[in-house]
This record gives C-alpha cells, sequence and structure tokens, in this order.
C-alpha cells in the first residue's frame, strides 16, 4: 500500500471529479449561449461592413498614396488622411468607422479573455 506522506497533495475525490465535470459543462453552455452570438454577430458585422468597404476603396492605391505622402514627413500624412476620409463617399466613412469600432469590440473581448485566463493560472493555492 502507498501512503501519501507529502500534505500539500491532496487526493482527489469522485464527487470532485463529476463536480469538475458538471461546471465545465455548464462554463461551455454559457459560452455558447451566452457569449458566441455576441462574438458570431460582431464578426458578421465586421464582414458586411468590409465587403461595402471594398466596393468603395481601393486599398492598394489607397496605400501607395499614403507611402508617398508619408516621404514628406508626419504633417503631410496626418492632412492626407483627414482629407482623404472627408473627401470619401459618406457610406465609406461610416463602414470605416463601424470597421474601427468592431475590431476595437473584437480587441477588447480578446484582452479580456487573455487576462482572464492569466488569472485564472496566477491565483494562489488555498492553505
Amino acid at each position: 500500500m502507498i501512503t501519501n506522506t507529502n500534505p500539500n497533495i491532496q487526493e482527489v475525490s469522485i464527487k470532485q471529479l463529476l463536480k469538475n465535470k458538471i461546471l465545465w459543462r455548464i462554463y461551455i453552455l454559457w459560452f455558447f449561449r451566452r457569449i458566441m452570438p455576441l462574438i458570431a454577430a460582431q464578426i458578421l458585422i465586421f464582414l458586411i461592413v468590409l465587403k461595402i468597404f471594398a466596393k468603395n476603396v481601393f486599398i492598394s492605391k489607397v496605400f501607395h498614396n499614403a507611402a508617398n505622402v508619408a516621404d514628406h514627413g508626419h504633417w503631410p500624412f496626418l492632412k492626407y488622411a483627414f482629407f482623404s476620409f472627408f473627401n470619401t463617399h459618406p457610406l465609406t466613412q461610416i463602414s470605416i468607422l463601424l470597421i474601427l469600432g468592431v475590431a476595437a469590440l473584437i480587441i477588447r473581448d480578446f484582452i479580456k479573455v487573455v487576462f482572464t485566463y492569466q488569472g485564472m493560472w496566477i491565483r494562489k493555492p488555498r492553505v
């Protein structure tokens, strides 16, 4: 018979294993019912706005012009970005703002998940 002499190691009971299994199922159900629709909606809005944006803006030409202006310094580049934004069609302006907004929400959610996941592993064990 092997006995455990280390007081820091706890024996895991079947009751605890079943409790953990049930909790994981609850967490997964909560994620798919509560969080997944929000993520799917954000991605769907993002894709629709990108499609509208792609129909109205020739991206490679914008980057080519921006690179040409950026050779002259920061101020001319900021003026180019400002005037090019306000000289576009209003639908394009709205789509740019929506792209930036949805991208900010996705980045915020990603950072929140990373910090939550990191905090889960940094917690000190209870004594």
